[in-house]
């Protein structure tokens, strides 16, 4: 990833559908992460022997690495859950998955996230111009509020993702 250089956005972590919020667990993994492109470097250098040759481990600047993470299990739609994350300054994915993980529309660090995965139909519907709107809306009010936005389309298997994504 620090190959990216300056393109270098937010990385993701997508939870699994059977894992369940614990708040230690979160804590921890959270203070593991790296914050910037030189604490990346750091802990990456104390990677295990079979990692080594595989890696590219040089940055061109000390820049910002942000972290989002998407739950896909209900039990994570908690105020504790949200405050852990405002306190590391990792985004919550809002992940419009046609009902069938949690939509959590919560100001967590100083940037959003959505990945959109179909309003109506997971992975396959493609947004109308009723729900370009909504995104648009979504996206404007976080511009306003000074937050950087990353907008996902994950609707992909009719091939419905470059056109919703080129309207927005």
């Amino acid at each position: 990833i620090l190959a990216l250089g300056a393109k270098l956005g937010p990385i993701l972590w997508q939870l699994p559908p059977n894992l369940d919020f614990d708040p230690e667990k979160l804590e921890t993994f959270l203070g593991l992460l790296p914050h910037t492109t030189t604490e990346a470097v750091e802990l990456a250098n104390r990677r295990g022997e079979r990692m080594r040759g595989k890696e590219y481990l040089e940055t061109d600047a000390d820049r910002p690495v942000r972290h989002a993470i998407e739950v896909r299990n209900f039990s994570f739609d908690d105020p504790e859950f949200a405050a852990i994350l405002e306190r590391h300054n990792v985004a919550t994915v809002l992940g419009d998955s046609a009902g069938r993980w949690p939509k959590l529309d919560w100001v967590t660090a100083d940037f959003a996230y959505a990945r959109l995965h179909g309003d109506k139909e997971l992975y396959t519907s493609g947004y109308d111009a009723a729900g370009i709107e909504h995104w648009q809306e979504w996206v404007l009010d976080h511009l306003d509020h000074n937050r950087d936005v990353y907008v996902y389309f994950d609707n992909d298997q009719k091939v419905r993702s470059p056109y919703d994504a080129m309207t927005l």
